[in-house]
């Protein structure tokens, strides 16, 4: 299958226009099946029981990790004959930057009671998985199960935590996590052989320090658990001075955005944060970010960082997100326009326009991105602008079409999906290869012609010839 012909197929698996059973066929056909999974945006129910009575399997790990798909939908896999399919049912969708919505609990409930470790494995790394499922997880017969339920569970009760402290299998483990609110496992923790850097750092943020152990943190040889134990609340006043003025810069930083200090103390730590540079969110901000009020002396602060880690809250008042969309600093505003739904429709744009980020495209799905009135975009020297029309649903068709031959072939694509094109405009451009994947997404694309795509790629007219995949 060329090139040409693949691009056309996946558009059609995504267009809306394209029937149910035609997508069923596309099933049959290893790679043009996966496309429907994960180009369609929105699944029917069929293609789905289908997918998961397939007998290729890849059929069926592609509906397990379909973004599209309905948590009742991949739940149809949760007796799957092959282990990795339903590992992958467990482990669901890798959404980036986004957490798809969970299982139904019964599903959780079978899978956590699967013969095959490493399927419990999985659903006991969930951080969806249900209080009532991870309660049993946690007696699991594989330890690896037991410490991976207990890490992920949010609240873990206490008698849970003194159960595991008791199973020698998995105390260790168990004891890296519980040291954060039970001072007194914290020297058993920082003496163990297995403690590295990275574990003694996850600690080291916000466990509650006995001055021992406090001394320890703050002079340890590995920068990243001074610069850890900088950003804890319990640390003591003279070690803050003193990682106030640590040699390395990252520790400094750290320190500038601990909780508690005033203005004038943040800013008299030498540290530098530059635009470009990307900041882990201080912790306690992250922390509060449910509470506006809490957040108020982040959002008003002079430092970056502060202000950085304020715009992931979702929660902010009016009044905080405009201070924020002002804000000097690109990344607040991109960030900020990230997270919160209440940005305005202005700031959005220019936001967008403004970004050289791989994830600006996201900012066009926020529920404020204006729509009306991008058609006076169609004539910017930015095809990143003119890219925008399309979105207007006011546009007029000839603009639309003006845009279709631009010379800037990202815009052709833009706009080669659009239903306001004229058929034989649109042939035209499912003939340019730029062009043809996004012409053949474009719901008034005629039957005949989705057919004969398929035809061509041997999907209609042939034999299914798919090999079931091994995994």
């Amino acid at each position: 299958m060329s090139e040409l012909v693949r691009e056309r197929v996946r558009g059609v698996a995504g267009n809306p226009a394209t029937p149910p059973e035609l997508l069923v066929r596309m099933l049959d056909h290893g790679p043009a099946g996966q496309a429907v999974l994960i180009f369609r945006a929105h699944l029917p129910d069929e293609v789905c029981r289908a997918a998961a009575a397939h007998p290729d399997v890849r059929i069926r790990l592609s509906l397990a990790d379909s973004w599209h798909a309905t948590p009742e939908q991949r739940a149809l896999l949760v007796d799957d004959a092959r282990p990795a399919v339903r590992t992958a049912l467990a482990a669901g969708p890798d959404l980036f930057r986004a957490t798809p919505d969970p299982l139904p609990e019964p599903t959780y409930a079978r899978l956590a009671a699967d013969p095959v470790t490493r399927v419990r494995e999985a659903v006991a790394d969930s951080w969806q998985c249900p209080p009532s499922v991870r309660a049993r997880l946690v007696g699991d017969p594989d330890p690896v199960v037991r410490i991976s339920a207990y890490a992920r569970w949010a609240d873990p009760p206490e008698e849970v935590t003194d159960r595991l402290l008791a199973d020698p299998d998995v105390r260790r483990a168990v004891a890296r996590r519980a040291c954060r609110h039970r001072p007194e496992l914290l020297a058993e923790v920082l003496d163990a052989t297995w403690s590295d850097g990275w574990e003694l750092s996850a600690v080291a943020i916000d466990a509650r320090l006995d001055r021992a152990s406090a001394e320890r943190l703050a002079r340890h040889g590995d920068t990243g658990v001074r610069a850890a134990v900088a950003e804890n609340p319990h640390l003591p006043r003279d070690l803050v001075d003193e990682l106030s003025v640590d040699p390395d810069p990252k520790v400094r930083l750290r320190l500038s955005l601990r909780p508690g200090l005033t203005e004038a103390e943040r800013a008299a730590v030498d540290y530098r944060v530059r635009p470009t540079d990307r900041l882990t969110p201080a912790r306690w901000v992250l922390d509060c970010r449910d509470d506006p009020d809490a957040l108020d002396v982040a959002v008003r602060s002079a430092h970056i960082g502060l202000r950085r880690s304020a715009a992931y809250s979702p929660h902010l008042r009016p009044d905080q997100v405009a201070r924020l969309a002002a804000d000097e600093d690109f990344a607040v505003r991109l960030l900020l326009c990230e997270n919160h739904d209440g940005v305005p429709g202005d700031v959005l744009l220019a936001t967008y326009l403004e970004a050289q980020v791989i994830t600006a495209g996201m900012l066009v799905g926020r529920p404020n991105f204006p729509r009306v009135g991008l058609a006076r975009l169609a004539d910017s020297a930015d095809p990143r602008a003119r890219m925008l029309v399309r979105h207007d649903p006011e546009a007029p068709a000839d603009l639309i079409d003006r845009l279709s031959r631009d010379p800037d072939e990202h815009v052709r694509w833009s706009v080669a999906a659009d239903p306001r094109l004229q058929p034989d405009r649109l042939a035209e451009l499912l003939d340019d290869p730029a062009t043809t994947g996004a012409a053949a997404r474009n719901p008034n694309l005629s039957a005949d012609h989705i057919e004969r795509i398929l035809a061509e790629a041997g999907i209609l007219g042939a034999a299914a010839t798919s090999r079931t995949g091994e995994v």
